[in-house]
């Protein structure tokens, strides 16, 4: 079934964010990467922290209320339901790439700075991807899947009577 398909390949992304992030920080904890390097550049350490959080208090809101918003519903209503799930892939993407892109600039910006304010905005971003783990029932709950089909099957029998 597609569905079970694309909570697959979702899941399979998120772990690959994960090992992203992995390998971010052994870059850094082995030196292959600099760390450190903006220690003591108080406009470097400022601008970077505040990017950080700033980027954390949009962003992972954002991304945890997606599917909440009216835009994104709206697509999800007028879809087929054969796109449905391919739209829920689209969408969960877009969230994915919003956690994964604050939690590795804000690991980024700790190893560079050394600040541990961007440390805990990397965690809580990681904290975040924990709430949009993948599976056929988030699917369901989150585009309205279950009652779509529901109303194909109705109009089937409709038609068929």
């Amino acid at each position: 079934m597609e569905t079970e398909k694309i909570v697959k390949t979702l899941r399979i992304e998120m772990a690959a964010v994960l090992l992203w992030a992995i390998l971010l920080i052994a870059l850094f904890e082995t030196e292959v990467l600099p760390s450190g390097w903006a220690v003591g550049q108080a406009a470097a350490e400022y601008y970077m922290s505040m990017t950080g959080v700033m980027m954390l208090l949009i962003l992972v809101p954002v991304a945890l209320k997606l599917f909440s918003f009216r835009f994104v519903r709206r697509v999800f209503s007028g879809t087929d339901v054969v796109m449905l799930p391919r739209r829920y892939r689209f969408w969960s993407e877009i969230r994915l790439a919003m956690l994964a892109v604050t939690g590795w600039i804000n690991l980024t910006f700790y190893y560079l700075t050394l600040d541990t304010s961007c440390a805990f905005c990397a965690l809580v971003a990681l904290l975040a991807l924990c709430f949009c783990w993948p599976s056929a029932e988030k699917l369901e709950h989150e585009t309205g899947w279950v009652s779509a089909l529901k109303k194909v099957e109705d109009d089937e029998k409709e038609k068929n009577t």
